[in-house]
């Protein structure tokens, strides 16, 4: 058995074909400049698709986000970050899958995670690790506060992640 191969930083690995890959720090300021997303409205009077995916309240839910790191459009690889809001006491990310595992960190407020069918509280402070494929939706509770989130993705980035409702 051959001993293993060492390199060291000044190698070359021949990664010329390889996108440039470089470290990201975004400033507070920078975030809440950020426009948040969220899924498109659907229009329920037409006849839907069922590959649009749709939860069971005919939604997707009530749910806005701002992806912080997410290749092309940082210089990033392996995760996919950002930040998740549900406003007070109706907001919900309807029950879906994706194919890669996904980490939350409750930064404000409190409600509920569901996970294959399993609920838990949850609350600023609580992390979350859900496998990939695993069905998972997250509501909030909070009458009067919003529930935001950190998320983590296994992906390059939010374009890999294809949500199924």
């Amino acid at each position: 058995m051959s001993p293993p191969t060492v390199k060291t930083d000044n190698d070359n690995d021949n990664d010329n074909d390889k996108p440039l890959i470089s470290p990201l720090i975004i400033s507070p300021e920078s975030i809440a400049k950020q426009e948040p997303e969220s899924f498109p409205e659907v229009d329920l009077d037409l006849e839907v698709e069922p590959s649009l995916g749709l939860g069971v309240d005919g939604g997707r839910g009530q749910v806005t986000w701002k992806t912080l790191i997410s290749a092309p459009q940082t210089r990033t690889d392996s995760l996919t970050a950002g930040i998740a809001t549900c406003p007070p006491r109706t907001g919900h990310l309807c029950p879906h899958r994706h194919r890669q595992a996904e980490i939350y960190h409750v930064t404000q407020g409190h409600g509920v995670v569901e996970i294959d069918g399993v609920e838990s509280a949850v609350q600023a402070g609580t992390v979350v690790y859900i496998p990939g494929n695993a069905k998972h939706g997250i509501r909030n509770t909070d009458p009067e506060r919003e529930l935001t989130w950190f998320y983590v993705f296994a992906a390059d980035g939010f374009g890999e992640i294809q949500y199924r409702f």
